[in-house]
């Protein structure tokens, strides 16, 4: 179907192109990738479709003359960590830290094609384009790591990506309620967090860029860095609220985006354990998660976002239904139908940030906890209801695994009586280097073998955990 390494029969520039078309399809709602992704997809060594770099580029580069995709490249900045003196911070005691920089991509061949956005392809005429196209070329030969600032998308039957100064093309309103989370100090002693332990959580936090990093990662650190300009530069703006508000809404519409995309609404697969609750069918389902307001404070914006879950249950059922709602959870009337009752939970939570990193893999925690939890809670039940699958009891317990990260970073209450309805993070500080090294110590640090036992888990599980 598709040309192999070594031939230079380039005949197959159709069937190339709807492979493409359809791998930016299979990305989530908003159909894009980064080059370096699609490289690895259809050259690397694992690829099954075992294509030449160059062939595959010249084909990339022909759809996006025929306007059937568009290359967009963020403004070009670098993340980078150097050694930093920190003092007199709330939890942390005084030493030198790394800490993350946002320097410029230097480069004698990088001038300057757009105000904004560094290249982007909408933009463009069709003779343009092709000229630009010829210039990107170019800069992918002798600027390393260019393919992962390069972001492909298919716009047909896509959701809007939009970064800088146009007009948002999606309807998503924040409120705007200047809220104030109240956090009662408990902390009392400062953390000594140990170099060796510090340097460990940045090499995961550097191996998952190089590895893993998706194109939202330097989609949404563009309308950061932008957020912080417009915040410094705030007296030179007439209209500075309503551009702030603007930016904070694409940021907000962006980072759902991204969490639904790679583990909410993500298709059943036997080689993610995040499918679990698809693959298998289960009636658990994630009905709400997004951000109630965000407000910024320079690189760091405090969230108060809300989850809500629930498990649909046969209305004869009434034992787990009364068990569910002596624990916390509530009846959703609007999400019943047929004979089945939604049973959920509606949790609030708030916490500071400052990475997009922190931010993706502690919605991703959190929203499982509170899943596997209702599992664990309505366990009996889904036996029942799912007698094929051969559930035992550590699948009950799975929820387990999110503790450490959890009860480190949050109020939480691991009563047996009652569940945790709003999570209140517990080092509430809003300077971005100390949330960094504190999000890496409790959260990051803990990140490989939390996913390293839920993969093994799974991936030894769908031998056995068949559908019903």
């Amino acid at each position: 179907m598709t040309e192999s390494k070594g031939s230079k029969d380039p005949s197959n520039f159709k069937n190339i192109e709807q492979e493409v078309l359809r791998f930016l399809d299979s990305r989530g709602s908003i159909r894009a990738a980064l080059l370096h992704k699609i490289e690895k997809h259809f050259c690397g060594q694992k690829s099954i479709i075992n294509l030449r770099k160059e062939f595959l580029l010249s084909c990339l580069w022909q759809i996006a003359k025929d306007k059937k995709i568009e290359i967009i490249i963020p403004e070009l900045f670098r993340v980078k960590w150097s050694q930093k003196k920190l003092t007199n911070l709330k939890y942390l005691k005084d030493g030198i830290y790394l800490c993350r920089k946002f320097p410029m991509i230097r480069n004698k061949l990088l001038k300057s094609i757009l105000n904004n956005y560094y290249f982007d392809s909408r933009k463009r005429s069709f003779s343009e384009l092709d000229q630009g196209i010829e210039y990107l070329k170019l800069i992918l030969e002798k600027v390393r790591n260019f393919n992962k600032k390069i972001i492909i998308y298919n716009p047909l039957g896509s959701n809007p990506l939009d970064i800088y100064e146009e007009k948002a093309q999606f309807n998503y309103k924040l409120q705007k309620a200047n809220f104030q989370i109240k956090q009662d100090n408990m902390i009392k002693e400062k953390l000594d967090i140990p170099s060796e332990d510090r340097a460990e959580a940045l090499a995961v936090v550097q191996g998952y860029r190089s590895r893993y990093m998706c194109f939202y990662i330097p989609l949404i650190e563009s309308i950061l860095k932008t957020i912080e300009y417009i915040q410094v530069h705030k007296e030179d703006l007439s209209d500075y609220e309503k551009v702030l508000q603007d930016y904070t809404e694409k940021f907000a519409y962006n980072c759902i985006e991204f969490v639904k995309s790679d583990y909410i609404e993500i298709e059943p697969n036997p080689l993610r354990w995040e499918s679990i609750f698809n693959y298998l069918d289960l009636p658990i389902k994630i009905l709400e998660y997004d951000f109630k307001y965000i407000k910024f404070h320079g690189r760091t914006w405090e969230n108060y976002q809300i989850l809500k879950i629930c498990i649909y249950i046969e209305k004869q059922k009434s034992s787990i239904i009364k068990k569910l709602k002596k624990l916390g959870y509530e009846e959703f009337p609007e999400e019943n139908y047929d004979d089945l009752i939604a049973i959920g939970l509606n949790i609030e939570i708030y916490y500071p940030c400052s990475t997009i990193e922190h931010i993706y893999f502690l919605s991703k925690f959190i929203c499982f906890y509170y899943l596997f939890l209702l599992f664990y809670h309505s366990f009996e039940y889904i036996k029942e209801v799912k007698p094929k699958i051969r559930f035992t009891k550590k699948e009950k317990s799975l929820y387990t695994k999110f503790l450490p990260v959890l009860t480190k970073l949050f109020n939480l209450n691991e009563s047996e009586s009652k569940v945790s309805r709003k999570l209140v993070f517990k080092y509430y500080t809003l300077d971005p280097d100390e949330l960094e090294i504190i999000f890496n110590h409790f959260l990051i640090k803990r990140l490989k073998e939390i996913e390293k036992k839920l993969f093994y888990w799974w991936r030894y599980k769908t031998t056995l955990l068949k559908p019903a």
